[in-house]
């Protein structure tokens, strides 16, 4: 990969591709840009693929921005057993035959649109799989595993949100389910869940992340392309955001660590200060006065 643009703070999206980690896409860009200060803002295992939002020197101060958006996947869960990953990376443990055999005469797509609305809708308790990215202290739970220490430590419930889940196919033992979810949302854990109530194992075999927010995979450029296109609109990945911009003097005492009295009527509790088009700071307004947050 070639950048085609002179910006220094930029933001990407790349649509990773299947059998390789969040790492390595990172890693091939700083090889291909020689720029060293990179980063993203949400893991995707190396079987998953899709939108993985990159952010290229200071901007990664703004990683923290994107961490808790909602994100959509489309992914697919096989009803056939299960694995310790909860997807492909580990070996099958077939269903029980006798279960598998009576539930593929009575499962009905009804009856799977009845389980999402009543069992997958809105806030529910999950527990992170093993098999993540998850820090145990300072360790990732699936360096711990592939350690040998799965008895060193125990996932903990957690609550997220699931906004919207739609069926879009069902052909036993598949089912083909798009979810809109909260930051912290493991999908392979909905497979668990499902066997908690279908009483059959279930595991991932597909899953593609197709949002983040509302940043469509569509738009995202290929992991194995040779050139990088232009750079995301800071208007377009911020809209929630309030941009301003500032006199240089006003800006110079709060680089110098100053609070400037809130003569402008701002009201928003954070906003961005962009220059030219580029966010240069992040700018706090604490009762009456305006302080620096964070220099970009």
């Amino acid at each position: 990969m070639t950048t085609t643009h002179n910006r220094k703070e930029f933001f990407l999206l790349i649509d990773k591709s299947l059998g390789i980690t969040s790492f390595d896409v990172i890693r091939s860009l700083r090889k291909s840009t020689n720029i060293k200060k990179i980063g993203h803002t949400g893991t995707l295992d190396p079987l998953a693929t899709g939108a993985l939002l990159v952010a290229f020197w200071n901007y990664t101060k703004l990683i923290p921005y994107f961490e808790k958006d909602s994100k959509e996947y489309e992914f697919e869960l096989s009803l056939e057993g299960t694995t310790d990953s909860l997807d492909a990376e580990t070996d099958l443990i077939p269903a029980n035959p006798d279960i598998f055999s009576q539930l593929k005469k009575t499962l009905t797509k009804d009856q799977i649109l009845k389980i999402l609305e009543e069992k997958f809708h809105w806030e529910i308790e999950q527990i992170p799989p093993k098999y993540s990215a998850l820090k145990i202290g300072w360790r990732k739970a699936v360096d711990l595993v592939r350690a040998g220490k799965t008895e060193d430590f125990e996932m903990k419930k957690r609550k997220i949100t699931i906004h919207d889940i739609e069926l879009l196919d069902f052909s036993f033992p598949k089912i083909m389910l798009r979810a809109t979810v909260s930051a912290g949302t493991y999908i392979r854990t909905i497979a668990w869940d499902f066997w908690d109530i279908v009483w059959t194992w279930a595991h991932v075999t597909k899953l593609r992340r197709t949002k983040i927010w509302r940043l469509d995979v569509t738009h995202a450029i290929n992991t194995d392309d040779t050139q990088l296109s232009d750079p995301l609109d800071i208007y377009d990945l911020f809209s929630k955001e309030k941009f301003i911009t500032l006199p240089e003097d006003i800006v110079t005492r709060l680089n110098h660590g100053q609070r400037v009295r809130n003569d402008m009527n701002y009201t928003s509790w954070e906003f961005f200060l962009e220059s030219e088009g580029v966010i240069t700071h992040v700018i706090e307004v604490d009762e009456h006065l305006l302080k620096m947050k964070r220099k970009i």
